[in-house]
């Protein structure tokens, strides 16, 4: 007598499949939030150098155009007029 038909070996291996496909899917989530992590403190340093970065051009834009050279070059700045109600 048979023990094992070959249906019943089918069932054995797909399930040995499932289970290691499984597993090999719970890892690559787990290293998918790891990099997600990284990338979301990497953003997030990016945008407060951009911030940084752009304070210290507006400053450097200020102080150019407060020197007596670029005055002289370019006059002062022009005022807009008033709108009147």
């Amino acid at each position: 007598m048979n023990i094992f038909t070959p249906a019943d070996i089918f069932f054995v291996i797909s399930s040995v499949g499932f289970v290691i496909l499984w597993i090999l899917v719970a890892i690559f989530l787990v290293y998918l939030i790891k990099i997600t992590h990284s990338f979301s403190k990497i953003m997030k340093q990016v945008e407060k150098d951009v911030d940084e970065i752009g304070d210290t051009t507006k400053e450097i834009l200020y102080q150019i155009e407060d020197s007596a050279l670029f005055q002289f070059l370019f006059g002062k700045k022009r005022r807009g007029r008033k709108e009147t109600k």
